[in-house]
């Protein structure tokens, strides 16, 4: 068939189509005055339960008048916390075998007392009276003898002295332990106190969210109302909204169980209440890692206790060489006798004693080899605790300024967030989209929120470790 005429039979048959197309169809059977009512979903409700808590135990004080700072937690810790009272405990152990080994300079005073009853019994023979005759007889004494002695070491190589300053090197490293122990506490604690505030904050995130979630449901149930929505919007609102109960109920508890782990942290009893201030760690100046780590290991705890060791162990070689060697000592002694119904006598006494024993079966050998080996253990812990410290520092420094990166990334999520979930309502209002852009705007905006809270968190949680790390002052305690 030629082409033109194709074209023809084309253009002639449109108008036919287009008045088919404007013929009225009949409606169905019905009475069309009245719309039809909407299909309501079965949905079922999910009411808020309210949040679970811990019985105070009996007679239980409140920590503090006012809401706790990470501070004032620390400062509670450092006064109540047992881990501060046993490392005080090795402290006062060490003095007390500093003194042990001190007394052996200083001159001794003792006194000793003896009372002895003797009786004697003897026999005689003799004649009379025309035969012998044996006589028996008892006699007996008794006396009390008093003594003083006075003792002092004159000369030993200096073993003794020694010995005095590796026990005093061994306190120092006791106090320095003491600080660690203090400093680890301090870090845990504001670790503690910054991880329930962080879920503090989040509770109040979810509680957003839930309002939002509601918000939302009453949105979806206007428009299903208005004949403009669909049943399943409904659905998809009320199952988000029970999605955000069961969240805001999570976070409740991670309130709980954080204050919990608190209480035990700062040392008091975990039912005990607690109300956290919203606050955060101060900044540091932290901009040179190299001089960060200079500082660290001069002022870290752990530094100076290695480094006392080790001098301790220096020292212990000297003690093992010499503890063969003569000892030079000087005593001296005043004693009295009483004798019952009389008379007493006094003596005066003074020698020098020479103590040594050149051949010791191997001691002085086998102390001097033990000494060794703790001196090479000495310097290998040295070595560790340096490691430690850099390693310390550089980690916190890292995550401290990922932290900070974070918060700011963070931060522009919510707002670009918060303007997704505005349009979507705004959509899904003027019939232009689909509710599950209202949902997943408002997951997106719950997610980045709980992102924000939880880098600001870690910015807090970072400082506190550099603070440790740098081996900072501890808080003062009252």
């Amino acid at each position: 068939m030629p082409r033109p005429l194709i074209l023809f039979l084309v253009l002639f048959s449109l108008p036919c189509f287009a008045q088919e197309a404007l013929v009225p169809v009949a409606p169905p059977p019905g009475d069309l005055s009245q719309p039809t009512p909407p299909i309501v979903p079965p949905t079922k409700e999910v009411i808020v339960p309210p949040p679970v808590t811990l019985p105070a135990p009996p007679e239980a004080q409140p920590v503090s008048g006012e809401p706790l700072t990470a501070g004032e937690a620390a400062r509670i810790a450092l006064r109540l916390q047992p881990d501060v009272t046993i490392a005080n405990a090795g402290i006062l152990a060490a003095q007390g075998q500093t003194g042990q080994v001190r007394s052996g300079l200083r001159p001794t005073f003792g006194v000793s007392s003896t009372y002895t009853q003797q009786k004697s019994l003897g026999s005689s023979s003799g004649s009379g009276g025309g035969g012998s005759v044996d006589t028996f007889s008892a006699s007996s004494s008794n006396g009390l003898r008093l003594t003083a002695t006075v003792r002092q070491l004159l000369f030993d190589f200096n073993r003794t002295r020694d010995a005095v300053r590796a026990a005093t090197l061994r306190e120092q490293a006791a106090t320095a332990n003491f600080t660690r122990v203090q400093s680890d506490l301090v870090l845990n604690v504001k670790q503690a106190f910054y991880t329930f505030v962080e879920n503090q904050r989040l509770v109040e995130v979810n509680e957003a969210n839930l309002k939002n979630r509601q918000a939302q449901l009453d949105l979806a149930k206007a428009r299903l109302g208005s004949g403009l929505g669909a049943p399943a919007d409904v659905v998809r609102a009320q199952t988000a909204v029970a999605q955000a109960v069961f969240e805001l109920e999570s976070a409740r508890n991670l309130v709980s169980t954080s204050r919990v782990n608190l209480a035990l942290q700062m040392g008091i009893d975990p039912r005990t209440p607690i109300e956290a201030k919203d606050s955060d760690e101060a900044a540091i100046a932290a901009n040179d890692v190299n001089e960060l780590v200079s500082a660290a290991l001069k002022q870290r705890p752990e530094a100076v206790q290695a480094q006392a060791n080790l001098q301790a162990a220096q020292v212990n070689i000297g003690v093992a060489q010499k503890s063969n060697r003569p000892s030079l000592g000087l005593s001296a002694s005043a004693g009295s006798r009483s004798k019952a119904f009389g008379y007493n006598n006094g003596s005066v006494r003074a020698t020098l004693d020479l103590e040594w024993t050149p051949f010791d079966g191997g001691v002085t050998k086998s102390l001097v080899k033990e000494a060794q080996g703790n001196l090479l253990a000495a310097q290998a812990e040295l070595l560790k605790s340096q490691q430690a410290i850099v390693s310390d520092v550089s980690q916190a420094y890292l995550n401290l300024r990922t932290a900070e990166q974070r918060v700011i990334a963070a931060d522009a999520g919510v707002t670009n967030a918060e303007e997704s979930v505005r349009i979507a309502e705004g959509r899904y209002r003027a019939g232009v989209a689909a509710f599950i852009e209202v949902t997943d705007a408002q997951t997106a905006l719950i997610t980045a929120r709980t992102n924000r809270v939880n880098a600001i968190s870690q910015v807090a949680q970072a400082r506190a470790a550099l603070r440790r790390a740098l081996g900072e002052t501890l808080p003062a305690t009252p």
